[in-house]
């Protein structure tokens, strides 16, 4: 533990081959003997199954579409320190798990483009869906894993978040930083989702949110990203974040049995589309 803690530190990122973890409850006792208190993935916006206590399947969006690269639930004012990996089958062709160090990708940022998203920051917007109303992506239910208002409701408080309930949901809104500071190494590091929830922008959240039919991006089904003055946030500026990303982009094939620990500041993670049976497994700390 202290070994791989240090690696993390000062590289973001560690995959570890060879050890065979073959199953959830495996994967479990690896991820519990680093971090011994795993989290919910509660207020996430990805489809996935729970596979054990707190294991999930890293996504269930459909296999042709791509993942951007970001960092696991900058969204929300709880996310996780560490994330950790598994694949139990490797995908006959594709299906990576791309990973980009956030020190790099500020550093490759335009200048003017990473001054703003470190002034202004981010607002995330979303208008989820009742459980019992049809359409796409995920109801509040399933995000926040509750049915219980008064609980969601807590969960606004905690994080400092706007919610107000409609006649098809849960509207939220929640002010949160561009540009994050590492909590251990003071480093700063790019750490928001704007070009995934940004509703004009092509993201595998827009591909699906499309499917709802909107006026206004107020009045939708589905999420928005803006800058934190309130202000919209230019495609070429979203277009710049991607050409950052892509320079510092790292991508390796998958071997059954491996697992990938990432330091969810320092390092980005998505995936890549894939052809076969695909099963890799998250838990995060």
């Amino acid at each position: 533990r202290d070994t791989i803690d240090l690696r993390l530190r000062y590289e973001g990122a560690l995959l570890v081959r060879g050890f065979h973890v073959e199953s959830p409850e495996a994967f479990n006792d690896v991820a519990t003997a680093l971090r011994p208190e795993l989290m919910r993935y509660v207020g996430g916006d990805s489809p996935r199954s729970r596979v054990g206590d707190r294991v999930y399947t890293s996504t269930e969006f459909p296999p042709e579409m791509a993942i951007g690269l970001h960092n696991e639930l900058s969204y929300t004012r709880a996310w996780p320190q560490c994330l950790f990996f598994c694949c139990l089958i490797a995908a006959r062709s594709g299906g990576e798990t791309p990973i980009a160090d956030s020190r790099r990708v500020l550093a490759a940022m335009r200048t003017e483009v990473a001054e703003r998203f470190a002034r202004l920051g981010v607002v995330y917007r979303q208008h989820l869906r009742d459980a019992d109303f049809a359409g796409p992506g995920k109801s509040w239910q399933e995000t926040f894993d509750t049915a219980d208002r008064a609980a969601v409701e807590q969960i606004g408080r905690e994080q400092g978040m706007d919610i107000a309930w409609t006649d098809r949901g849960l509207r939220t809104s929640l002010r949160n930083p561009g540009v994050l500071e590492h909590p251990v190494t003071g480093e700063a590091c790019w750490f928001n989702q704007a070009d995934l929830w940004h509703a004009d922008f092509d993201t595998v959240k827009a591909q699906e949110w499309r499917l709802s039919p909107r006026s206004s991006h107020d009045d939708a089904l589905g999420c928005h990203a803006l800058y934190g003055d309130g202000s919209d946030i230019p495609d070429a500026d979203l277009r710049a974040v991607r050409e950052a990303y892509e320079s510092a982009k790292v991508t390796f094939p998958w071997s059954a049995g491996d697992v990938l620990v990432l330091d969810n500041v320092l390092m980005m993670h998505g995936r890549q589309p894939f052809e076969g049976e695909r099963r890799v497994l998250v838990a995060m700390a």
